[in-house]
């Protein structure tokens, strides 16, 4: 044998210091995709855009329960109850509702996937987890749901309301600071030259 020719143990030993050395490439390389993936979906929910489009969806998630209650009343009221339209409306709108509900759900999941766990510290978040979630429910479930559950959550969604006045407050409050910092700055840089053209100016009189 020669001796240059490998040995088998030196070959499995190599290939599987190769192996060991794959590994940790593939999972910076993973973490790096989950870091980037979080840090846009971070900047997406944070957005002016998002905020106005959650918000024209809780408008007509309410407006759409507020209209099938009102057809539930009336047509009952006046006993229309079993007229063709009646059933197809209410349940178009049904399905209207729990297809909002779907989207404040993928909403909730986004908001934890980018803000992590950390998002359930605020007593905020909390709360309006379990309506979005309780929304959900009673949305899947609505066959035989009274109206006076459904007229709980037209209440309990009416918060979200009360949400994105918040943040919307929070980023208005956020972009102040902003350019307070900006017009410090450009003040600093004011008086410096100011004080560099007095300086020139004793300069040039000595």
């Amino acid at each position: 044998m020669s001796d240059n020719t490998p040995l088998l143990g030196e070959d499995a030993d190599s290939a599987g210091y190769e192996n060991q050395r794959q590994e940790p490439a593939d999972n910076r390389k993973w973490k790096s995709g989950y870091d980037r993936a979080q840090i846009a979906t971070s900047r997406f929910m944070n957005s002016r855009a998002k905020h106005w489009l959650i918000l024209i969806l809780i408008i007509l998630d309410v407006a759409g329960i507020l209209s099938d209650i009102f057809i539930a009343l009336i047509t009952c009221e006046i006993g229309i109850e079993h007229d063709a339209w009646v059933a197809p409306t209410r349940n178009a709108l049904g399905i209207f509702s729990l297809s909002l509900s779907c989207v404040f759900l993928v909403e909730l999941i986004m908001s934890v996937f980018a803000d992590g766990w950390s998002y359930f510290s605020s007593w905020f978040h909390i709360f309006d987890a379990f309506v979005v979630v309780v929304g959900f429910a009673i949305d899947l479930f609505e066959n035989n749901i009274a109206e006076e559950i459904a007229s709980l959550i037209v209440i309990l969604r009416l918060w979200r309301f009360v949400k994105i006045v918040d943040e919307f407050s929070v980023e208005a409050s956020e972009q102040a600071e902003e350019q307070t910092g900006e017009l410090r700055k450009r003040i600093q840089d004011l008086e410096a030259r100011n004080a560099a053209l007095e300086a020139q100016l004793l300069s040039h009189g000595r």
